[in-house]
């Protein structure tokens, strides 16, 4: 009975313990929100006419992207599937804290749920483009989380740069110019030709790639199998805290390049192989991505959230929860009356700061 009795006050302290947990400081910026926040730009990348969104409340933005070993904690307390690029299901060697990516928008929700468990006191969600947006620039509106210019230069072989984008794959692969790759598309109109590379693209002292790619003859660097290899394996990618000289106001890192990451905005794609399709809209570039798709005001571009992607990863929104939510969680009121008495609350909490779609969407469950 004793034994039974010290079981249980331990049971209690754990729990006080879990409820009396804030987000770290190092791992969660507080963004102060004035209520609407003005897009840098409209849907099609004109600046300065960008549209005026709701940001009802302040929230907690994760200062970096879910790492793969973030994403591994999870999976092993859900039983979850392993990304397709983790060999036998292992991260690959040294990436344990590089953006996680080839994970959908869907999963990203149940990675949410996962977290409110570890956090009682706060729900979790994917952001709104406008919060993604606002965090990465804050007040002072640039369009790049440093500064209105992209500070690239490339010189004798030498990248410099603030963020990881298509230039910085590109000069690697420049250390060998003669590696030959082959033309490995179909479609491509040298398929199955080799070629140095160096005779495939090129980069300029601003850090501008020609011959990246070409949709029309599917030729450039990515339709060859060294760029077919790297992207299986997971990307170009950096670790989530790399670029310290490229955080936003905020101290968010990243949010130039290195992984497009997912939002719960969804709209009509007007960029990319989705446009004109309703998607879940990405926002920041990636290691796949030019420079200037790496700009913050970048619009347009989306994916569908039931998809995996090879440069798409996830970044986190955390808010706080009311004392009556928590108090809900901990006296659930009895089954019979909770679809009554909780029907619009629950609505109102998990739909708060999302595109009117989303909100939509949501309801109609």
């Amino acid at each position: 009975m004793i034994v039974k009795h010290f079981l249980i006050i331990i049971t209690i302290l754990s729990a006080c313990i879990c409820q009396a947990q804030t987000l770290p400081d190092a791992l969660f910026a507080h963004i102060e929100s004035s209520g609407t926040y003005t897009m840098l730009a409209d849907k099609d990348n004109h600046l300065g006419q960008g549209e005026e969104v709701a940001i009802s409340t302040d929230f907690y933005m994760a200062r970096h992207a879910v790492s793969n070993q973030q994403w591994r904690q999870f999976l092993d307390a859900t039983e979850g599937t392993a990304p397709s690029y983790w060999a036998d299901g292992k991260i690959p060697k040294g990436k344990e804290q590089h953006p996680v990516v080839w994970v959908s928008a869907d999963e990203a929700q149940a990675y949410c749920k996962w977290l409110e468990t570890q956090y009682p006191d706060y729900t979790f969600r994917l952001p709104t483009q406008g919060e993604w947006e606002y965090t990465a620039c804050g007040s002072q509106r640039s369009v790049y989380p440093w500064g209105n210019d992209a500070d690239v230069t490339y010189l004798d072989g030498v990248l410099t740069s603030r963020f990881n984008f298509n230039a910085v794959i590109g000069a690697y692969i420049l250390q060998n110019p003669e590696q030959m790759a082959t033309f490995n598309n179909p479609k491509s109109t040298r398929y199955g030709e080799q070629e140095q590379v160096k005779n495939i693209f090129s980069i300029n002292s601003e850090g501008n790639v020609t011959g990246w790619i070409d949709h029309g003859n599917y030729l450039g660097f990515v339709y060859t199998d060294l760029f077919t290899a790297i992207n299986e394996a997971g990307g170009y990618t950096c670790a989530v805290d790399a670029y310290p000289d490229g955080v936003s106001p905020w101290g968010c890192y990243n949010m130039s390049g290195n992984c497009w990451e997912w939002t719960s905005s969804i709209e009509e794609a007007t960029n990319g192989a989705e446009k004109g399709q309703v998607v879940n809209i990405i926002k920041g570039g990636s290691w796949y991505a030019t420079k200037g798709s790496c700009k913050v005001s970048y619009r347009g571009e989306g994916r569908k959230g039931s998809g995996r992607y090879a440069t798409v990863g996830i970044r986190m929104v955390a808010e706080k929860r009311s004392a009556t939510d928590i108090d809900n969680i901990q006296n659930p009121i009895p089954q019979t009356y909770r679809q009554y008495e909780l029907s619009g609350r629950r609505a109102s909490v998990n739909s708060k700061g999302l595109h009117i779609a989303d909100r939509q969407k949501f309801l109609a469950k």
